[in-house]
């Protein structure tokens, strides 16, 4: 959620998300066939996303021209700035599966609220997707400590962030609106990559010990946390358990294929062994192998002594063993 509204917007394709890429990670915990709302939706590349695993989206934008883009990826898209509108007054009696707030709310004064008036919007069973950058990552304690706090373009310390957060304000900033963390995860990038997303540093400008003690700390390579949460209320932690049930169920499924497809190849191993016994059983060896392999061995051994065949040392150590 920009007021530099010249920023460029990425253009996606799932094909091309990694699994650490947090479009991926937030498609996964959204979930296929949902109802969305998304905060700052953008250009509408992420609802283009959603829309390829059956959902439908409402957006919300503050850049009237990125919406205006975004509307070819999503039912409906209202042009707002969440610091200044009330949510129930922009979606009047509509309700959502999920709310998504895509790297949304650092850039915003009051966050909490925000999410607070959210979770009116919800079904009884909703939840929140959310990504938020890392402020703790290990790159930006470096530079600190060179007395560097830069604002960039894009990243952690993108110029228009007004809110920082590490993994424990995150949990709080949800705890404190009406939430519990069903589910967090991760992105990571690590300290001394060449990115635009973290500051630049010379590791020869630091001692190996300190790189070592950074290196060791808690989330210092987590460029975002993705995070799932759901209303503290009954039907809340229904749905977080009906939601883990759901995957349990799932990879147990997946489990018992690959124990049966496990179990059919050993048996069919079995019996690849067993018809082999049966095909050589009472055959000399001569029959099992190329003849004319066997008469060359007969030959180059003929007339040698065993000891001809092997290494002389060996067989002096032999004799004096025995």
């Amino acid at each position: 959620m920009s007021h530099q509204w010249n920023k460029q917007y990425p253009s996606v394709q799932e094909a091309e998300l990694g699994e650490d890429h947090s479009l991926k990670k937030m498609l996964r915990l959204t979930g296929p066939n949902k109802r969305v709302i998304d905060f700052g939706c953008a250009t509408g590349y992420f609802a283009q996303l959603l829309s390829h695993q059956g959902c439908t989206v409402t957006g919300v934008e503050v850049n009237p021209e990125a919406a205006k883009v975004a509307e070819q990826f999503c039912e409906q898209v209202v042009v707002a700035n969440l610091d200044a509108a009330a949510l129930e007054e922009l979606l009047p009696g509509q309700k959502f599966d999920v709310a998504v707030f895509g790297d949304v709310l650092e850039h915003l004064r009051n966050p909490w609220e925000v999410l607070r008036e959210t979770r009116q919007l919800l079904q009884p069973e909703g939840y929140v997707v959310a990504s938020i950058p890392n402020i703790a990552h290990g790159t930006i304690r470096l530079a600190l400590l060179q007395g560097r706090f830069e604002y960039t373009e894009f990243g952690i310390l993108d110029n228009t962030h007004l809110r920082f957060f590490t993994g424990k304000t995150v949990e709080a900033l949800f705890r404190d609106s009406g939430y519990f963390i069903d589910a967090i995860e991760r992105t990571t990038l690590p300290i001394f990559s060449p990115s635009p997303l973290i500051p630049e540093i010379d590791r020869h400008d630091f001692s190996a010990e300190l790189i070592q003690q950074i290196e060791q700390a808690e989330d210092t390579d987590t460029l975002q946390f993705v995070v799932q949460a759901f209303p503290v209320s009954q039907e809340g932690k229904y749905a977080a358990l009906h939601g883990r049930y759901s995957k349990l169920s799932q990879q147990y499924e997946e489990l018992q294929v690959q124990l049966h497809s496990t179990q059919l190849t050993q048996q069919l191993t079995q019996q690849h062994a067993e018809n082999f016994k049966k095909s050589v059983r009472g055959r000399s060896f001569e029959s099992t192998v190329d003849p004319a392999a066997c008469r060359e061995l007969r030959k180059s051994v003929r007339g040698r002594s065993f000891e001809s065949t092997v290494d002389p040392a060996a067989c002096r150590e032999l004799r004096k063993s025995q």
